[in-house]
């Protein structure tokens, strides 16, 4: 059953993304794929090894799942850890400060394959807090190495 729901929910996510309207290039306006590979310069990035290490060691630990509600459905859950939160992505601003009270609170965010979690640590760094990473494999390398999920 398992080996069903990564398929599914690649071809889930892929659907998504497929849907939206084609890059078009616009003189002086940055694409996404340009704000990435900034972004991937000055965000903090962590393994999938390394996410499991903090998990186990860290309580404080706030994990912030910015995916949608249909997005964790569709991917067949979240990961398990007693840290994780959801806060979906647009809403990030709004409610982080009811998980991370402190500019020091450790914060990783990670989304379903790594395309928007680096925008949130930037989101996150620029509002102040200080010890954000992204977990680039996201909720898909997560279960794909076999790692504890909610279902």
């Amino acid at each position: 059953m398992k080996k069903l729901l990564l398929p599914l929910a690649l071809s889930f996510l892929l659907g998504l993304i497929s849907t939206l309207p084609a890059q078009a290039e616009v003189a002086g306006i940055k694409d996404s794929d340009q704000i990435l590979a900034e972004l991937k310069k000055s965000v903090k990035t962590i393994s999938t090894d390394e996410l499991k290490k903090q998990i186990d060691e860290n309580p404080e630990l706030v994990l912030v799942d910015i995916r949608t509600p249909a997005e964790i459905q569709g991917m067949g859950g979240t990961i398990k850890a007693p840290q994780n939160t959801n806060i979906i992505r647009g809403w990030l601003e709004f409610k982080i400060t009811g998980v991370a009270q402190s500019k020091d609170t450790p914060i990783v965010v990670y989304c379903g394959g790594g395309l928007r979690s680096p925008m949130a640590a930037d989101t996150l760094t620029k509002m102040g807090y200080t010890n954000v990473q992204d977990y680039a494999d996201g909720f898909l390398g997560w279960r794909k190495a076999g790692l504890p999920v909610t279902e």
